[in-house]
């Protein structure tokens, strides 16, 4: 019987439980295109259905807050909020659509980021379709969340903005910060989540095997980008927020 890190579709379980393996493999036969193809259709069915069960007076009051931020307290008209939802509803029911294209692009990025980083730190020279098979494969376990939350999402007539954000799960601090919290510490509660630290594992044992480089330099490469990221993302929550 062949080893679950010989077949493209294997390495989607076999990154899971024998990661060390299935990254040598990936070292040695790079593949990127299955499992890249079954994050983006489930995140387009997760994103879809998400959309459609958000709860609409949880979407008012989220448009509301907007508005008054941007216009003060008491300036704003219900006619006003009733536009600005019915814009956002437009908006997403074509956006939502986009998200194959928004979720593959944002994984080729990343494996260049990862590329170049690796390659200024000493790094053999790995080809980018390593990089690519890489990144995808270290971020299957954002794939296990999203099929761990398809059931509660299809058990619920409504859910949230905030749990179509990505709480639904309750993994991330984020989901337990009271209400009353600002954007940019609950984005940074947001940010420390279960399935991203296993990405972020994941991602220091793949790229120690398939650039060559010591777990120390894996790490350090990994850490610093992830909290780039997190900085950028706690930046842009208290600015717009």
């Amino acid at each position: 019987m062949a080893a679950l890190e010989d077949s493209a579709a294997g390495r989607l379980i076999g990154v899971l439980v024998s990661p060390v393996k299935t990254f040598r493999s990936i070292a040695e036969r790079p593949t990127w295109g299955v499992a890249l193809a079954v994050i983006l259709v489930i995140s387009t069915v997760i994103g879809v259905l998400a959309n459609q069960r958000i709860d609409p007076d949880d979407m008012r009051k989220m448009v509301q807050q907007q508005m008054e931020k941007r216009q003060g307290a008491g300036q704003v008209t219900p006619e006003q909020v009733d536009q600005g939802v019915e814009m956002g509803r437009k908006i997403s029911s074509v956006t939502i659509w986009l998200i194959p294209v928004f979720v593959a692009a944002i994984y080729l990025i990343l494996a260049a980021l990862f590329l170049a980083a690796f390659r200024f730190f000493g790094g053999s020279e790995i080809p980018f379709r390593t990089s690519l098979a890489t990144t995808v494969h270290a971020y299957i376990p954002g794939l296990v969340a999203a099929l761990l939350a398809l059931p509660l999402l299809l058990s619920r007539p409504h859910i949230t903005v905030k749990q179509a954000q990505g709480n639904l799960l309750a993994s991330n601090l984020g989901a337990f910060a009271p209400e009353s919290m600002g954007a940019a510490p609950r984005a940074l509660l947001t940010s420390l989540d279960f399935f991203s630290i296993w990405t972020l594992c994941l991602l220091i044992i793949g790229y120690r095997l398939t650039a060559r480089v010591s777990t120390t330099s894996a790490a350090t490469v990994v850490l610093v980008l992830w909290a780039i990221y997190v900085a950028a993302r706690v930046g842009m929550a208290a600015l717009f927020g």
